[in-house]
């Protein structure tokens, strides 16, 4: 694996993790989401590097990441429903 490949995939997922904007944090996790998943294609599951298990824990960080964002968003538009309504 070449070592830039490693270090976009890393920073995208610590930008989607450290993103505070709600407008955008949709948009960089799939951007991270993409690119941990492009690396999972090409990484050789024998290599003992250890990348994989990392992979998955970013794979599962996002996933967490976007139920939470997804719940808030939720919440906001139902707290939203009933100051209009």
């Amino acid at each position: 694996m070449r070592e830039h490949e490693k270090e976009r995939w890393f920073q995208l997922y610590q930008q989607a993790m450290l993103e505070l904007d709600p407008a955008k944090l949709s948009s960089v996790i799939n951007k991270a989401n993409d690119a941990i998943l492009e690396q999972v294609e090409h990484i050789d599951a024998t290599h003992p590097d250890g990348e994989l298990p990392l992979l998955n824990d970013a794979l599962n960080g996002l996933r967490v990441l976007r139920r939470e964002y997804e719940r808030s968003l939720k919440e906001y538009g139902e707290l939203r429903s009933r100051k209009l309504g």
